[in-house]
């Protein structure tokens, strides 16, 4: 089935360190397609208990199929694509079929695992992006394995306990946003109420809430760069805010292009701006502690009264009630667009500072683990890759 290589991976466990050079061979003759039965009747199945079923894009779903539904009972490993949703997935139970789009297949010999399959074209950038396209391009491609099943085991295992790690990670992070989303609800009155739903016992007798406008706590910021200074240019994201122009665009900002930066924003500290074409995205920054920075004529830029706490805006902005006004005010027609004219329309109700503050600094906490979870996931799937780039040669060009 396979032909002797040169090529062995640049990382192998130390027990596999003199075993002998991997071998190749093509993924189609390596592996077998599985057809699914022709359509049972429910009872077929029932009596086995409740199978997931598994739809075009390989999400998991309780309950039974109906009679017009292929049925799959898996007796081991499998790989499943979804030829409509280029999505890959590893499953180990017996599941439902669906929907049509969905190639099933595993190894079709004792000497190479699914497992490893399954995990070498992940791992392989080549493969990883013809599966993409089209399943018959897949089983046209290099797949090279170490000869004994326990190294191939070693690795499937290594890459799937990371997986697994990563997945955790990821559902912690949906957690804390979901803990964030909620308590952003509790914490802020609804629209139309003068008080939250939560609110901190210190709190508790302190009465209702002040309505105000955005126009009655905030003022436009308009300093432009007539002097021509060359400072340091920004633009704003819907992720960080705040972000060099040269991390937002290919490593160049509006001075390296030539563009005429006399008519751009001076921002100083504690200023926000947002992009008007944008803001229904989130597309809104704080600048905090930067000052003397450059922003496009296109941005609005305002500051705050002292009345106002500056975070408790901020998280004001990341809420459901902002969004909700901000749909409300815009105009425009194919692009929409909110000014600040209307921008210093929409109303929110503001309790005492000192209250304001803690507020911000329970959601900012909050913000802060968020962010290092995501450090963490990012990190986690730096490493992933560093290691499939290890653990597999790359021999997809023969």
């Amino acid at each position: 089935m396979a032909n002797d290589n040169k090529y062995i991976p640049a990382l192998r466990f130390p027990e596999f360190q003199n075993d002998v050079e991997w071998k190749y061979v093509h993924i189609g003759h390596a592996i077998k397609t599985i057809t699914p039965p022709k359509k049972l009747p429910s009872t077929e199945y029932k009596d086995r208990g409740e199978f997931p079923i598994i739809d075009q894009s390989l999400k998991y779903i309780a309950g039974y199929s109906n009679d017009n539904t292929a049925v799959v009972y898996n007796d081991g490993a499998s790989i499943v694509f979804g030829d409509h949703t280029c999505t890959l997935k590893l499953i180990h139970f017996p599941f439902i079929q669906g929907a049509d789009g969905i190639k099933i297949f595993k190894s079709k010999t004792d000497d190479l695992l699914t497992e490893y399959i399954y995990q070498y074209i992940l791992a392989n950038p080549v493969i990883s992006a013809e599966y993409k396209r089209h399943f018959s391009d897949l089983k046209e491609k290099i797949l090279s394995y170490p000869t004994t099943t326990i190294e191939q085991q070693k690795i499937a295992d290594c890459l799937l306990s990371l997986d697994k790690y990563i997945d955790a990670a990821k559902r912690k992070l949906d957690i804390l946003k979901e803990h964030k989303k909620g308590l952003m609800q509790k914490l802020f009155p609804a629209k139309g109420k003068t008080l939250p739903e939560l609110r901190f016992p210190e709190f508790q007798n302190n009465g209702e809430w002040q309505t105000v406008s955005l126009g009655e706590i905030t003022s436009v910021v308009n300093r432009r760069n007539k002097s021509n200074r060359s400072l340091p240019i920004y633009s704003i994201n819907n992720a960080t805010g705040f972000i060099p122009q040269s991390q937002q665009f290919a490593g160049m900002d509006s001075e390296a292009r030539g563009y005429d930066i006399s008519a751009y924003k001076i921002i100083g500290k504690h200023n926000f701006a947002y992009n008007p074409a944008r803001i229904n995205v989130g597309s809104i920054g704080y600048s905090g502690e930067l000052k003397d920075i450059l922003i496009s004529s296109l941005y609005v830029c305002f500051k705050t009264t002292d009345n106002i706490d500056d975070n408790f805006l901020m998280c004001f902005f990341n809420s459901h009630i902002f969004n909700q006004a901000v749909e409300s005010n815009v105009e425009g027609g194919i692009r929409s667009y909110l000014f600040y004219e209307n921008f210093s329309r929409i109303k929110m109700t503001i309790p005492s500072l000192y209250e304001q503050k803690r507020i911000a600094s329970c959601i900012t906490s909050i913000e802060n683990m968020i962010k290092k979870s995501d450090e963490k996931i990012s990190l986690l799937e730096i490493h992933k890759k560093g290691l499939q780039q290890q653990l597999f040669p790359q021999i997809n060009k023969l």
